[in-house]
């Protein structure tokens, strides 16, 4: 998953098209060498050479590398601060962009100028707008900086992170993103199960006593706490991971499983898994670390899941 920085307007500071993308629930873009050109058949290298620099970047990125299951942010040039956040709601992992060619958005004090490039997005309602300074005003799109709201807020970079991780964990308590959390986390599960049925001819079983999967292979029986990386924080998704685990083997009457997964959808941090060692080494707890690599998982430490486990 990714989180994006983008803005809605004709120009740094011309009409704002918010308005129309949040009425219609979508998030659109546009440049003249391309008013007219459907991208969803065309490679990057494809794009018209008349699309230059910041705004090539931008389109690129828009049209060929947002997923379903990202969040965007929307920057505003005048305001200079954050004024709405949105969850792409095609299938998670998919490519977002789509062309409308019979109804785009087009800007009132331009007829001629149609916004048909686009991404469906589900907006939430009850967002908080918060300052920033923005890195990158010359793009249109970029990847969001958490240190932007740092420069804005005038705190130290972990303030600025701390600001940043109140507002991607917002996103649990409005309906928008409470849809978004679900189908991120059961495309993983379903990800996860079938990799196990392919790989070692396991039978998982997903969503019982509260467990995401539990299973057994060769006789071990194991248990899987599944967690979505938002912003890519590994960090704070074992935090979370590793309270349930320990819940799920020992608050009573639960069974204690032989080993214990926490698989995240986004590769840890080398930090992350020598965190993971030092706790099952120093406090002996039979836990492993899973992630997604491309069509696989990975599995660390080697061997504990598997013929040698």
């Amino acid at each position: 998953m990714n989180i994006w920085r983008m803005k809605l307007r004709a120009g740094s500071h011309g009409e704002d098209m918010w308005p129309a993308c949040r009425k219609r629930g979508v998030a659109v873009i546009t440049h003249p060498p391309i008013y007219n050109t459907d991208l969803t058949k065309l490679n990057k290298s494809d794009l018209d050479a008349g699309v230059k620099t910041a705004a090539r970047s931008s389109i690129w990125l828009f049209a060929w590398d947002m997923q379903g299951g990202d969040i965007i942010f929307i920057g505003d040039s005048v305001s200079k601060s954050i004024i709405a956040k949105g969850y792409l709601t095609c299938k998670p992992g998919t490519r977002a962009y789509r062309y409308n060619s019979h109804d785009p958005v087009r800007e009132q004090e331009n007829l001629h100028a149609p916004w048909r490039h686009e991404v469906a997005v589900a907006w939430d309602d009850d967002f908080v707008p918060f300052g920033y300074k923005d890195g990158a005003p010359q793009h249109t799109v970029m990847r969001f900086d958490p240190t932007w709201t740092c420069a804005s807020l005038g705190g130290t970079e972990d303030e600025g992170e701390a600001a940043f991780l109140t507002e991607t964990a917002y996103l649990r308590k409005t309906r928008a993103s409470e849809k978004n959390v679900l189908r991120l986390h059961a495309a993983l599960s379903n990800r996860f199960r079938a990799w196990l049925k392919r790989r070692f001819q396991v039978t998982a079983i997903q969503e019982e006593n509260h467990e995401d999967i539990h299973f057994i292979d060769r006789g071990t029986s194991y248990v899987a706490e599944l967690k979505t990386c938002y912003g890519g924080n590994t960090k704070a998704a074992l935090r979370e991971a590793l309270g349930q685990i320990i819940e799920y083997n020992h608050y009573p009457p639960r069974l204690q499983k032989e080993r214990w997964l926490l698989v995240l959808d986004s590769r840890p941090t080398a930090t992350d898994q020598d965190y993971i060692t030092a706790i099952r080494t120093k406090y002996h707890l039979p836990i492993g670390i899973a992630w997604p690599l491309n069509a696989e998982f990975e599995i660390a430490p080697l061997g504990f899941l598997g013929p040698n486990a």
